[in-house]
């Protein structure tokens, strides 16, 4: 009986979060996950004809934390990073970055894939849990990012009128891996 009091208190609970407010003027939704990639489709459309993709860890120093931070603007705090590496004939072709960033509360899912110069050749989202702002996803927003670099001034990426906090996201999570990439591949330093 005790279980079953309890169970009531949780369901009852639980639906008064999501019940609106009457004195809400504007109904916010709660939290709509959309999935559109699973982290192996990704890997596909990142590297298309590769015949091997290879997970490659690289643990920060606190050096390297640095120079990242000071390249894209951000505090480093993640001690690792892991890269997946398409490959082919045993030689990469290009590296990707999964990773995630708040927008307004919920964190954003997404890859960004590297060229082996630097350059970024694609962004793709795979789960957006905001309830606004989207937007970012159309290829007129993400198309802005491809050729960019870790030396690009990202403050010249077009906004999108009510994805704000969306596009700042995606934006520091982009200068963020090409800055990343910098450091750890092609500074020499590895």
């Amino acid at each position: 009986m005790r279980s079953l009091k309890y169970a009531f208190w949780v369901i009852a609970s639980v639906l008064v979060l999501f019940v609106p407010s009457s004195f809400s003027q504007e109904e916010e939704k709660v939290l709509e996950v959309q999935v559109f990639l699973t982290k192996k489709q990704a890997l596909e459309i990142a590297f298309p004809g590769a015949d091997k993709v290879k997970r490659v860890k690289k643990w920060l120093t606190d050096e390297q934390k640095k120079a990242i931070g000071e390249l894209c603007f951000q505090k480093i705090e993640a001690r690792r990073m892991s890269f997946y590496a398409g490959m082919r004939d045993g030689v990469p072709i290009g590296y990707a970055l999964f990773d995630h960033q708040i927008g307004k509360s919920y964190p954003i899912s997404y890859m960004v894939v590297l060229n082996l110069d630097g350059t970024v050749r694609d962004v793709e989202i795979l789960i957006y849990r905001e309830p606004r702002g989207w937007e970012v996803r159309y290829p007129s927003f993400m198309d802005q990012f491809t050729g960019t670099t870790a030396d690009t001034d990202f403050r010249n990426i077009n906004t999108i009128t009510g994805a704000t906090l969306s596009v700042n996201a995606m934006v520091k999570g982009v200068s963020r891996a090409s800055a990343a990439y910098k450091v750890l591949f092609l500074s020499g330093k590895q």
